[in-house]
């Protein structure tokens, strides 16, 4: 049965992280906004040419634009993930040891050293859950934290 204190509690902190991700972002991208606007106005640029070059940017996913809309991709796709992992976790329980597995197609440095490792739930958030912001590949991460039980009797793989 799912424990719904351990899904609540870690829902209401996950939408508490998004929310400062997702204005982090914001503000991120304002600065570089601000940025560009006032070295271009130094430049002796006009505001009609400037307001032409945001907008072909803004259309065509360029350096701000573009920056700014993969962050937030990469911030929903590892908000949702984390919520994914929120229901098993109040399905599975904490009390349980997990395996850090790691998909090992362009992985980042830190997950390729917790790979295989096992942990209980609360040392795994401790040192960083998967796409936490924790590892070098942040919202991007595609490992995952498998139940011990799931992973000691699993067959070898051999090709």
């Amino acid at each position: 049965m799912a424990d719904r204190n351990i899904i609540k509690e870690t829902a209401n902190r996950e939408l508490e992280t998004l929310e400062i991700m997702l204005t982090s972002k914001v503000a991120r991208t304002a600065s570089s906004l601000e940025e560009y606007i006032n070295v271009r106005l130094t430049q002796g640029v006009s505001l009609a040419t400037i307001r032409a070059d945001l907008t072909k940017d803004l259309l065509e996913g360029g350096r701000i634009f573009g920056e700014f809309r993969n962050a937030f991709k990469a911030t929903f796709a590892g908000s949702v993930s984390r919520f994914r992992d929120t229901g098993q976790i109040g399905e599975i329980g904490v009390d349980v040891k997990f395996r850090w597995v790691a998909v090992l197609v362009n992985t980042c440095e830190d997950c390729l050293a917790r790979h295989g490792k096992v942990r209980t739930w609360d040392k795994w958030e401790a040192e960083g859950l998967p796409r936490t912001g924790q590892t070098v590949c942040k919202e991007n991460c595609k490992c995952v934290l498998i139940p011990m039980e799931a992973t000691e009797f699993a067959p070898i793989m051999r090709g």
